[in-house]
């Protein structure tokens, strides 16, 4: 195990259970076969090395990152009998998707919500036959929101009405920006509004203290971060996605899951590829040249194929050494970082509280609460928030306050949190652009670079930061190593 791995553990960033939660969340792995050997090697990089390669550790394509999109591209190559390599550096598969126990019973903690609006996503719950679960809070029938430092109960339908009227002024000049929201450089109006922060964006506008509080809650837990780094732009393409519908997209973002979990669907596309699957091993440097690529990991094996698929969250790209450099806009991307940078909170709570749910905005540590699951003698609720200066999530005292100011009264049986923020291999949650990141960086955070072909939900066109996006780019990947290889 890495130096980074070992620090990770060390967070202790899901309280008590970190170490049995991680254990339960590796999903399982079909691999072809096991590898008889490996090549340790970490010499500089020449034409020749990538020539002289021995056969066992070569392969047609090594993919770097296990998660929806690297495992999507996999089974994609490996059903057209492409022998293909995933390098994963968790003990798990899965990436920002992460199937474990919490309260003794298997749940996800990552991402997890899907719908029929979106394309990819969807096309493999009927493959393979999934089934969907609701989740009650989505339709819930108590609402709570702070509004000037206080708790105010809402009629849920009087709720959704001011979203959805402040929505339609938030974006009223910029509507139209979008009118193909799977391929969104169809047009470049959209760029110039590229500057603006959602914050900036609510300062223009008019509405009651009770729609901007509103509105406010939703969009830090949309972003999962300071509403003052995110940028406008993005939010527009998000409601451009759902048909500039609201339902739609709350809907999309909220309500269903797959039932068995998403590792059950990261485990089929791995069965289906047929993949050599190596847990716990960091990519160090990846070098190219005209006749193949060279990727080491951190324990000094090299590997060697035709072509790589770099399927990585674009915060941890820049912890990889790149021969040659990767295009400017990749690497500043990356030291950039974007908005998300939250955690997934778990928690359980004395009694029957029926379908609620109550939100916070910007400068709360837990921006959203909604109900999971209910049964007479509990209720599970999800909540959702990002790193605020004094909070710490692995503190039962403050998951507790914080809590409890958008369920007062609850008594918290359990709780379980996952820090996104302090995984080594994700460094935030899902992804949302900050102001300028689509005119400075988009381009080039999407290009391919030789051989090297990147997917991820971060580089999506469509359903960017969602488990579709992911999927979309691997689909996309393989396409392009298909043709690389002939």
């Amino acid at each position: 195990m890495s130096e980074k791995d070992n620090d990770f553990l060390k967070a202790k960033y899901n309280r008590r259970q970190t170490l049995k939660g991680i254990a339960a969340g590796a999903t399982t792995v079909i691999a072809a076969s096991l590898m008889n050997s490996a090549m340790a090697g970490t010499s500089k990089q020449t034409s020749d090395s990538l020539e002289k390669t021995p056969n066992d550790n070569t392969y047609d394509t090594i993919i770097i990152g296990g998660g929806m999109a690297g495992a999507t591209a996999a089974r994609e190559l490996g059903t057209r009998g492409k022998r293909c390599l995933v390098l994963e550096a968790r003990n798990r598969t899965g990436g920002r998707t992460f199937t474990t126990e919490v309260f003794g019973e298997r749940a996800d903690v990552g991402g997890q919500w899907i719908h029929w609006i979106q394309p990819h996503v969807w096309a493999e719950m009927q493959r393979y036959g999934l089934e969907l679960l609701e989740t009650p809070g989505a339709n819930p029938t108590a609402y709570g929101v702070v509004v000037n430092g206080k708790l105010e109960p809402f009629d849920p339908a009087k709720a959704f009405e001011l979203l959805n009227s402040g929505m339609q002024v938030f974006s009223k000049e910029v509507i139209d920006l979008f009118p193909r929201p799977y391929d969104p450089y169809f047009s470049d109006a959209f760029l110039k509004t590229d500057n603006l922060s959602i914050a900036e964006r609510l300062k223009q506008i008019k509405v009651s203290d009770e729609t901007r509080a509103i509105l406010e809650s939703y969009f830090t837990t949309a972003v999962n971060g300071p509403i003052e780094q995110a940028g406008y732009l993005d939010q527009i393409h998000w409601y451009a996605r759902a048909g500039n519908d609201m339902d739609r997209l709350l809907r999309a973002c909220t309500q269903y899951k797959i039932k068995t979990g998403t590792s059950s669907l990261i485990d089929l596309l791995l069965r289906d590829s047929r993949a050599e699957v190596k847990l716990n091993t960091p990519v160090q440097r990846v070098e190219q040249s005209s006749r193949g690529v060279k990727v080491t990991a951190e324990n000094g094996t090299s590997y060697f194929a035709k072509a790589c698929i770099v399927a990585l969250p674009m915060n941890c790209w820049n912890d990889i050494e790149w021969l040659p450099a990767l295009a400017p806009g990749k690497i500043a991307a990356s030291k950039e970082r974007h908005v998300g940078s939250g955690f997934e909170l778990k928690v359980k709570v004395k009694g029957n509280k029926g379908s609620y749910q109550g939100m916070a905005p910007s400068g709360y540590p837990i921006n959203l609460v909604y109900t999971d699951y209910i049964s007479d003698h509990h209720t599970k609720f999800v909540g959702m928030g990002y790193s605020v200066p004094g909070f710490d999530v692995n503190d039962d005292d403050n998951v507790r306050e914080a809590f409890t100011r958008l369920l007062p009264g609850a008594e918290i049986m359990e709780s379980f949190a996952y820090d996104w923020n302090s995984d080594p291999y994700s460094k935030g949650t899902w992804c949302d652009y900050k102001p300028g990141m689509w005119s400075k960086y988009g381009l080039d955070m999407r290009k391919d670079e030789g051989r090297l072909v990147f997917a991820g939900s971060d580089v999506a066109n469509g359903w960017r930061g969602f488990i579709d996006g992911a999927i979309e780019t691997g689909l996309r990947a393989s396409r392009v190593v298909l043709k690389q290889l002939g």
